[in-house]
């Protein structure tokens, strides 16, 4: 009613009937400014800040409708739509689903106007959840080895099918944590530059964040805890080691000491081992050979195929959450966290599902997976 009434009110000059706007906005509840404003622009305005006086609350009028929002997000999670396309600015998104652009009405400077990015974006995001993001980035590699990912996820798929046939094989991986200052430090302060470049807030060190952090091991600034975990379905394990280096790297002595510690724990089972040089040494097959211990290596560059890998990145962020001063300190602390993260139900759990992400490997060609 009340933009019926606008109208009638609006065409009243014209029939030369004065009707004063005291009582215009009796009727209607418009103030005098808005009626100036539809009597100047012939444009009737939805009346967004009068109360609602009846069992319908019409609100603010959408610039889409419900079938456009649908068919701009059909257009979106559509698999040949391209990223460039998914990336274009918010006009250009809305045009090339097939939705002419909505207008809207303004009063300076006075006439109608292309729908805004903000304002797409904010309806698109309430009705139907699309949002600007980040897109998520996977390393892309070479197609040899992309070749060699595929190959090797269609030939353990032909020799274990099923999740249950990965139950007889364990996973194993090195963690290395530095003991001591960090690197780079974290600190917690007011915004902005003038506190970023305070004299207090300035950490002078020998190693910056443009050096590696093999850099600053090698120069003996960050001292490393080294420990080998290994995880299989109701079976978990760490051993702390030393490397006999400051690069943390592994060799095959190392690692058939630290294999030689499992040997009863491994028969009947096979290891999962990624394609490390140690690992892959001739040294190490020969003694896995005359002990009895089967190993699977993964082709290289395949931590999405690891189990223990998956769970790396929580276990990681709780350790550095706090800090660790000495190797006693780092070793209590890592052994805390790895009885409450390494529980044998989330173990279970990404055994359940193994064989899915082998898949989704072949998928995308070999190429790497969200794993």
């Amino acid at each position: 009613m009340p933009q019926i009434s606008c109208i009638y009110y609006e065409r009243s000059p014209d029939a030369k009937v004065l009707i004063p706007s005291t009582i215009v906005e009796a009727v209607t509840n418009i103030p005098p400014r808005t009626q100036r404003n539809i009597i100047s622009t012939g444009h009737v305005r939805t009346c967004h800040n009068v109360a609602d006086s009846g069992p319908d609350p019409r609100g603010r009028k959408g610039a889409f409708n419900k079938s456009e929002t649908s068919q701009v997000k059909d257009y979106l999670v559509d698999s040949t739509t391209s990223l460039d396309d998914k990336g274009a600015p918010w006009q250009d998104v809305v045009e090339d689903a097939g939705v002419a652009l909505p207008q809207t009405y303004h009063f300076k400077p006075l006439g109608p106007r292309d729908m805004n990015s903000k304002g797409i974006q904010r309806v698109l995001k309430q009705e139907e959840g699309i949002i600007n993001a980040v897109c998520e980035e996977e390393k892309e590699l070479r197609q040899q080895l992309a070749d060699e990912r595929y190959e090797w996820c269609s030939n353990q798929l032909k020799a274990r099918p099923y999740s249950k046939d990965w139950h007889n094989v364990y996973f194993c991986d090195e963690f290395h944590f530095g003991i001591g200052p960090q690197v780079t430090k974290r600190i917690k302060r007011p915004m902005g530059s003038k506190s970023r470049y305070a004299p207090e807030n300035v950490h002078r060190k020998k190693v910056t964040a443009k050096n590696t952090k093999a850099k600053a091991r090698e120069e003996g600034h960050l001292n490393l805890l080294s420990i080998f975990v290994v995880i299989g379905p109701n079976y978990r394990k760490m051993l702390p080691y030393d490397c006999g280096n400051s690069n943390g790297k592994m060799n095959n002595k190392v690692y058939i000491e630290l294999l030689s510690q499992l040997v009863g724990d491994l028969q009947g089972k096979t290891l999962y081992q990624d394609k490390d040089s140690a690992h892959n040494s001739k040294a190490v097959k020969a003694w896995a050979t005359k002990n009895g211990v089967s190993l699977l290596t993964s082709p290289g560059d395949s931590p999405d195929f690891s189990i223990l890998e998956t769970m790396a990145h929580p276990i990681k962020r709780l350790f550095h959450s706090r800090r660790s001063v000495s190797q006693k300190a780092v070793l209590e602390r890592f052994a805390n966290i790895f009885e409450k993260e390494m529980d044998m139900c989330k173990i279970n759990e990404l055994y359940i599902w193994y064989t899915k992400r082998l898949h989704e490997c072949r998928r995308v060609g070999g190429q790497m997976t969200r794993y």
